[in-house]
């Protein structure tokens, strides 16, 4: 980022962390999510248009997997289920069902 770390004492290098568009994935990254997505029986896409490539296409090389998004998605058609509803509300409610309480 060019900018530097303002916590007294420290003066480091800020680096920027979010992926772009238009960066390539770190291979052993990218390699380790393909093998774990195809050994998946289930992935559940959480606020996600699915649209940047390759990690939105990583849900199909699972078994199944579940779209909850508000919007359409590119994968809709192969999705075994789709829930168009806020994350919150949906997580809210499996975490209800599972009987977990989260701390606040």
């Amino acid at each position: 980022t060019g900018r530097q770390c303002t916590e007294p004492g420290c003066g480091g290098d800020l680096r920027d962390t979010i992926l772009d568009w238009d960066d390539a994935l770190p291979e052993d990254d990218w390699e380790r999510s393909q093998d774990e997505a195809e050994a998946a029986d289930l992935i559940i896409t959480l606020g996600t248009s699915l649209r940047i490539e390759p990690a939105g296409s990583l849900p199909l090389r699972a078994k199944k997997f579940v779209v909850v998004n508000l919007q359409v998605t590119p994968l809709d058609d192969d999705a075994t289920l789709i829930i168009r509803e806020r994350v919150d509300r949906v997580m809210g409610h499996l975490l209800s069902e599972l009987n977990i309480s989260l701390d606040d």
